[in-house]
């Protein structure tokens, strides 16, 4: 993108208020053996005020191509109705989405399409709140920076069914493989080397293992067993712009500065009340994934593509955190700026609010 270079240049201006210690609590929920559709459930209870989410779903089914999807729908802060749809041209489902979902509101997911058989959905994720306590008493951490040359390697072999969440970062080796065997049967998935690194769900079947067949990562990952309140294995970096009337680009915010070498998972959204000022609002990333969020006059959040398209809501990705502050991607700042496809500037807009959490593995 031409403003990336722009981006890229930014001084920071002002420091924010960083909530390092924000807490984190946990979303699970299954449903197994499923034998039709489901219909809109709700998987966590409706919030007492407006929060942030990181929602992940895993769908497996059997045979090499896709009939089912699996569809999260919530209301935001605007009270504006919003979705998204989980799907792949074939083998497993297994992807994640933040969303901001309006208190006293509770998030659904369904299944779409038809499958003649059973198949698996768990949903899995993390909430994230500013202040309160921490709820990842549930949470564990078996394995992490682990980083892989040579294969196969089994990475874990638990006794019962389990969802993991595991992110990976092949951005400086080869595309990195996973096999293991779920209740419907084997899966693979590779993590292809990009900026983005990658963040996804993972669940494995009693007595089967999760193995690393090839490439070259750093790899994470957690158990999210049963939530519960407590301490758990993660720190939560937020910045919170929300109810913003006034686009402060070219300064920037910071997320992380000084945080350890690690693995670490993004994930951030944008969304602006709907107006007739023509303002269509941007949200950079400097020095992390190099993508840019925005948000229509209609308050529809997305990812800019180049064309403006709605799709995907928000973005997520994960990076090992080098030791070597000349390649710290992970030093990472946001800035917001109006973009009426004519130019870039800043000023007043309609409310917005944008929300940057970068989780600490």
């Amino acid at each position: 993108m031409k403003y990336f270079a722009v981006a890229l240049l930014l001084v920071l201006a002002f420091t924010c208020s960083l909530n390092a210690n924000a807490a984190i609590s946990e979303i699970r929920k299954d449903f197994p053996r499923q034998t039709a559709s489901l219909s809109a459930t709700a998987f966590l209870s409706a919030p007492a005020g407006n929060a942030s989410y990181l929602v992940c779903v895993y769908l497996s089914q059997p045979g090499s191509s896709n009939s089912l999807s699996a569809i999260v729908r919530w209301t935001d802060e605007n009270s504006l109705s919003q979705s998204f749809t989980f799907s792949a041209a074939s083998g497993v489902i297994s992807n994640c989405d933040p969303i901001r979902n309006l208190a006293n509101t509770s998030p659904t997911v369904e299944t779409s399409g038809t499958y003649h058989g059973t198949y698996d959905l768990f949903v899995v994720g993390l909430g994230f709140w500013t202040t309160g306590s921490q709820r990842q008493g549930g949470i564990t951490e078996p394995f992490a920076n682990w980083h892989l040359s040579a294969g196969p390697t089994t990475l874990l072999s638990p006794l019962g069914g389990v969802t993991y969440l595991i992110a990976g970062d092949c951005s400086d080796g080869a595309a990195g493989t996973l096999n293991w065997t779920d209740e419907v049967g084997s899966q693979t998935v590779t993590i292809s080397p990009s900026v983005s690194g990658a963040f996804i769900p993972v669940h494995v079947a009693a007595a089967a293992s999760l193995v690393f067949t090839s490439g070259s990562c750093y790899l994470s990952a957690v158990d999210m067993e049963t939530p519960k309140a407590g301490s758990g294995p993660l720190t939560d970096y937020e910045v919170n712009l929300l109810n913003y009337t006034n686009v402060t680009w070219p300064n920037s915010k910071p997320v992380v500065t000084a945080g350890p070498t690690t693995m670490y998972v993004f994930a951030g959204n944008i969304a602006q009340a709907p107006n007739s000022g023509g303002h269509v609002l941007e949200m950079f990333g400097d020095d992390l994934f190099l993508e840019i969020l925005y948000a229509n006059t209609d308050g529809v959040p997305g990812n800019n593509d180049g064309t403006y398209a709605t799709f995907p809501i928000g973005i997520v990705g994960a990076g090992y955190r080098r030791a070597n502050p000349a390649d710290n991607k992970y030093t990472f700042n946001i800035t917001t700026a109006i973009n009426d496809y004519a130019f870039l500037g800043w000023g007043a807009t309609a409310k917005y609010s944008a929300e940057v959490d970068v989780i600490q593995f």
